[in-house]
Protein backbone atom coordinates (compact mmCIF):
# COMPACT_ATOMS: atom_id res chain seq x y z
CA UNK A 1 0.00 0.00 0.00
CA UNK A 2 1.38 3.03 -0.60
CA UNK A 3 0.28 6.89 -1.36
CA UNK A 4 2.04 9.51 -3.94
CA UNK A 5 2.89 12.75 -1.88
CA UNK A 6 4.11 15.01 -4.98
CA UNK A 7 1.72 17.38 -4.33
CA UNK A 8 3.08 17.68 -0.40
CA UNK A 9 6.32 17.71 -1.37
CA UNK A 10 6.00 20.90 -3.42
CA UNK A 11 4.41 22.50 -0.62
CA UNK A 12 5.40 22.66 2.81
CA UNK A 13 2.27 22.72 5.84
CA UNK A 14 0.02 21.11 3.30
CA UNK A 15 -2.15 18.84 4.70
CA UNK A 16 -3.54 15.97 2.41
CA UNK A 17 -6.35 12.93 3.75
CA UNK A 18 -6.94 9.63 1.74
CA UNK A 19 -8.76 6.65 2.28
CA UNK A 20 -7.38 3.18 1.19
CA UNK A 21 -8.65 -0.18 1.07
CA UNK A 22 -6.54 -3.65 0.18
CA UNK A 23 -6.87 -6.90 0.80
CA UNK A 24 -4.67 -8.74 2.50
CA UNK A 25 -3.16 -12.46 2.77
CA UNK A 26 -3.31 -14.05 6.36
CA UNK A 27 -0.10 -12.86 8.20
CA UNK A 28 1.85 -15.10 10.63
CA UNK A 29 3.84 -13.95 13.16
CA UNK A 30 5.58 -15.74 16.71
CA UNK A 31 3.05 -18.61 16.31
CA UNK A 32 -0.09 -16.29 15.48
CA UNK A 33 -2.01 -16.03 12.85
CA UNK A 34 -3.94 -12.89 12.03
CA UNK A 35 -7.14 -13.59 9.13
CA UNK A 36 -8.71 -11.01 7.76
CA UNK A 37 -12.49 -11.39 6.97
CA UNK A 38 -12.91 -7.97 4.96
CA UNK A 39 -10.57 -5.99 3.46
CA UNK A 40 -8.08 -3.44 5.48
CA UNK A 41 -9.42 0.19 5.12
CA UNK A 42 -6.78 2.99 6.20
CA UNK A 43 -7.68 6.35 6.97
CA UNK A 44 -4.59 8.42 6.28
CA UNK A 45 -3.62 12.11 6.74
CA UNK A 46 -0.22 13.72 5.41
CA UNK A 47 1.91 16.65 6.06
CA UNK A 48 5.07 17.32 4.43
CA UNK A 49 7.44 19.96 6.87
CA UNK A 50 10.44 20.37 4.65
CA UNK A 51 12.48 17.35 6.35
CA UNK A 52 9.92 14.84 6.26
CA UNK A 53 6.47 13.72 6.75
CA UNK A 54 3.84 13.54 9.52
CA UNK A 55 1.23 10.54 8.99
CA UNK A 56 -1.40 9.67 11.02
CA UNK A 57 -5.03 7.85 10.92
CA UNK A 58 -6.51 4.63 11.24
CA UNK A 59 -6.27 1.08 10.55
CA UNK A 60 -9.83 -0.87 10.33
CA UNK A 61 -10.63 -4.39 9.78
CA UNK A 62 -12.40 -7.80 10.89
CA UNK A 63 -10.05 -10.97 11.93
CA UNK A 64 -11.07 -14.47 11.85
CA UNK A 65 -10.46 -15.49 15.41
CA UNK A 66 -11.06 -19.03 17.70
CA UNK A 67 -11.97 -18.53 21.28
CA UNK A 68 -9.80 -19.15 23.81
CA UNK A 69 -12.28 -20.77 25.96
CA UNK A 70 -14.09 -22.88 23.56
CA UNK A 71 -12.23 -22.63 20.23
CA UNK A 72 -15.06 -21.74 18.10
CA UNK A 73 -14.46 -19.17 15.11
CA UNK A 74 -15.70 -15.74 15.70
CA UNK A 75 -15.25 -12.82 14.16
CA UNK A 76 -14.25 -9.58 15.69
CA UNK A 77 -13.03 -6.21 14.19
CA UNK A 78 -10.89 -3.33 15.48
CA UNK A 79 -9.56 -0.23 14.98
CA UNK A 80 -5.57 0.93 15.46
CA UNK A 81 -5.19 4.62 16.03
CA UNK A 82 -1.75 5.43 15.02
CA UNK A 83 0.85 8.94 14.48
CA UNK A 84 3.88 7.86 12.52
CA UNK A 85 7.04 9.65 10.85
CA UNK A 86 8.76 9.30 7.64
CA UNK A 87 11.81 10.92 6.30
CA UNK A 88 13.98 10.98 3.46
CA UNK A 89 16.74 8.47 4.46
CA UNK A 90 18.53 5.40 4.05
CA UNK A 91 16.67 2.19 5.75
CA UNK A 92 19.30 2.60 8.35
CA UNK A 93 19.13 6.35 9.42
CA UNK A 94 15.45 6.08 9.76
CA UNK A 95 16.02 2.89 12.14
CA UNK A 96 18.17 5.09 14.02
CA UNK A 97 15.57 7.95 14.10
CA UNK A 98 12.74 5.24 14.72
CA UNK A 99 10.79 6.81 11.45
CA UNK A 100 10.33 5.20 8.46
CA UNK A 101 11.92 6.43 5.10
CA UNK A 102 10.49 7.30 2.06
CA UNK A 103 12.32 7.75 -1.36
CA UNK A 104 11.03 9.68 -3.89
CA UNK A 105 7.15 11.39 -4.21
CA UNK A 106 5.68 7.77 -2.44
CA UNK A 107 5.50 6.57 1.06
CA UNK A 108 5.78 3.03 1.13
CA UNK A 109 3.17 2.00 4.12
CA UNK A 110 3.54 -1.69 3.98
CA UNK A 111 6.12 -1.82 6.71
CA UNK A 112 4.33 0.52 8.92
CA UNK A 113 0.58 -1.14 8.34
CA UNK A 114 2.71 -4.60 9.33
CA UNK A 115 4.04 -3.58 12.45
CA UNK A 116 0.69 -1.96 13.36
CA UNK A 117 -1.03 -4.80 13.03
CA UNK A 118 1.81 -7.13 14.72
CA UNK A 119 1.77 -4.73 17.65
CA UNK A 120 -1.57 -3.43 18.07
CA UNK A 121 -4.21 -6.49 16.35
CA UNK A 122 -5.76 -8.60 18.76
CA UNK A 123 -4.66 -12.37 19.22
CA UNK A 124 -6.77 -13.71 21.15
CA UNK A 125 -10.09 -13.43 22.21
CA UNK A 126 -13.73 -14.67 23.65
CA UNK A 127 -16.75 -15.76 21.10
CA UNK A 128 -18.76 -13.68 24.00
CA UNK A 129 -17.86 -12.47 27.41
CA UNK A 130 -19.78 -14.85 29.53
CA UNK A 131 -18.19 -17.91 27.60
CA UNK A 132 -18.28 -21.25 29.50
CA UNK A 133 -15.55 -22.73 27.77
CA UNK A 134 -15.10 -26.57 27.41
CA UNK A 135 -15.24 -29.29 30.58
CA UNK A 136 -11.31 -29.99 31.32
CA UNK A 137 -12.22 -33.79 31.88
CA UNK A 138 -14.62 -34.50 28.91
CA UNK A 139 -14.39 -31.72 26.39
CA UNK A 140 -17.78 -31.15 26.19
CA UNK A 141 -18.77 -27.00 25.13
CA UNK A 142 -20.21 -26.06 28.02
CA UNK A 143 -21.88 -23.19 26.61
CA UNK A 144 -24.46 -25.96 24.82
CA UNK A 145 -24.84 -28.66 27.09
CA UNK A 146 -23.52 -29.68 30.91
CA UNK A 147 -22.02 -32.31 32.02
CA UNK A 148 -21.89 -34.90 34.67
CA UNK A 149 -17.77 -34.39 35.39
CA UNK A 150 -16.48 -33.49 38.27
CA UNK A 151 -14.66 -30.48 37.99
CA UNK A 152 -13.12 -29.67 41.23
CA UNK A 153 -9.81 -28.38 40.62
CA UNK A 154 -6.64 -29.00 42.49
CA UNK A 155 -3.86 -26.65 42.74
CA UNK A 156 -0.42 -28.13 41.84
CA UNK A 157 1.67 -25.50 44.45
CA UNK A 158 -0.35 -27.31 47.59
CA UNK A 159 -0.01 -30.78 47.02
CA UNK A 160 2.75 -31.44 48.91
CA UNK A 161 1.02 -29.95 52.00
CA UNK A 162 -2.24 -31.91 51.23
CA UNK A 163 -0.43 -34.97 51.03
CA UNK A 164 1.03 -34.01 54.92
CA UNK A 165 -1.92 -33.47 55.83
CA UNK A 166 -3.42 -36.60 54.48
CA UNK A 167 -1.04 -38.41 56.65
CA UNK A 168 -1.60 -36.27 59.73
CA UNK A 169 -4.94 -37.57 59.41
CA UNK A 170 -4.00 -41.33 59.10
CA UNK A 171 -1.36 -41.14 61.84
CA UNK A 172 -4.18 -40.02 64.16
CA UNK A 173 -6.49 -42.21 63.59
CA UNK A 174 -4.34 -44.93 64.42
Amino acid sequence: MQINVAEELKSIGKTTDRHLEENLEPISFGGNKLVFTMPLSVDVRSSFDGEGFSVSGVLSSELLMHCTKCNKEFKQGFNIDFSERFIKASEEEADEAECYPFFGETLELDKMILDLLVLNAPVYGLCKPDCKGLCPVCGCDLNLMQCSCSRTVKNANFASLEELAQLLNNEEEV
